[in-house]
């Protein structure tokens, strides 16, 4: 089964700031598939993809980061800010560069709702 692991974060490009959702995903054996960025704002929605590739000196480099999901993403974004992706979206996906330096910037998590506890709604909360 595959696992994911999301962000939002905000992107300094082109001399503005575009909101980003960054989805990392593993594939059944742990291993990075690939880091997914999204944009729903702006000039409209914006898609690209970085894959990991499976040879083996990028393996190699890549060390630990195929299974830290936020050190991973953190590679990805670097990437995509050095190589200005976003403005690359219909060249298809991309190869994960693991020499591109990580960004530092802010990721907030997005939590995924546990299937085993329904969504409560507010007016339960209250006894209502």
């Amino acid at each position: 089964m595959s696992e994911a692991v999301s962000y939002l974060c905000t992107l300094p490009w082109a001399g503005t700031s575009l909101a980003y959702h960054v989805s990392v995903n593993f594939a059944g054996s742990g291993e990075c598939d690939c880091v997914r960025f999204t944009s729903f704002v702006g000039v409209g929605r914006r898609s690209f993809t970085i894959r990991a590739d499976a040879d083996a000196d990028t393996v190699a480099a890549r060390g630990t980061l195929t299974r830290d999901g936020e050190a991973l993403c953190r590679l990805a974004i670097g990437q995509a800010l050095r190589d200005a992706l976003h403005d690359k979206t219909l060249a298809g996906d991309h190869l994960l560069d693991a020499l591109a330096a990580p960004w530092q910037g802010e990721l907030r998590p997005v939590r995924s709702r546990d299937a085993s506890r329904p969504a409560r709604s507010r007016l339960q909360s209250f006894g209502v």
